[in-house]
């Protein structure tokens, strides 16, 4: 199943600092001592089906237009990484941010380490002069859609497809549950 995608459009209110917690930092890719590793521990929580090798690194992130090891950040707990996500600026479009590969180690979730992902993600969108900004989620990924919604990204609506998928996802939110059914 396709993914559905969220579009974001800069407000022009200056870009703020995200402010992390006590113990909490963030570190860029290339700043963390094996950094690719730490992404790859990082990815099997959500992202990937299991923990996987150098050469998906290449795949999903080398090989994507525009992106730099310095767009990918980790979220770190008393120095351990606990959660990464890259924010690829000026890569298929001028002026278009893209937010890839969102994921946090199961053991640091429910934890706010969500909140400083997105401040860091719009700070850096700002930051960076970007008009618009795109990302792409699951379905079931409800915790970061309410996220998502909260930083000011909205659902493409631009299908049938899309429209009746984002019918169900809003059910759900206004339910007050957190999950949907993941596929197998």
């Amino acid at each position: 199943m396709e993914q559905l995608k969220m579009v974001w459009t800069n407000d022009n209110i200056p870009a703020k600092a995200p402010v992390c917690p006590e113990g909490v930092g963030i570190v860029s890719l290339p700043d963390m001592e094996n950094g690719v590793e730490h992404w790859l521990d990082i990815m099997q929580y959500g992202l990937s089906a299991k923990r996987e090798d150098y050469a998906y690194y290449e795949k999903v992130m080398l090989e994507h237009p525009g992106y730099k090891e310095s767009d990918c950040f980790f979220i770190t707990v008393n120095g351990d990484p606990a959660a990464s996500v890259a924010v690829i600026c000026d890569g298929e479009k001028p002026g278009e941010g893209y937010i890839h590969m969102v994921a946090c180690k199961e053991a640091y979730r429910g934890r706010g380490l969500s909140h400083v992902m997105n401040d860091l993600c719009l700070y850096e969108l700002k930051r960076r002069h970007q008009s618009t900004a795109y990302l792409t989620t699951d379905d079931w990924r409800i915790p970061a859609i309410k996220g998502y919604l909260k930083m000011g990204f909205v659902p493409d609506l631009s299908t049938e497809d899309f429209r009746s998928r984002w019918d169900r996802i809003f059910e759900i939110i206004q339910s007050g549950k957190t999950v949907a059914n993941r596929p197998e």
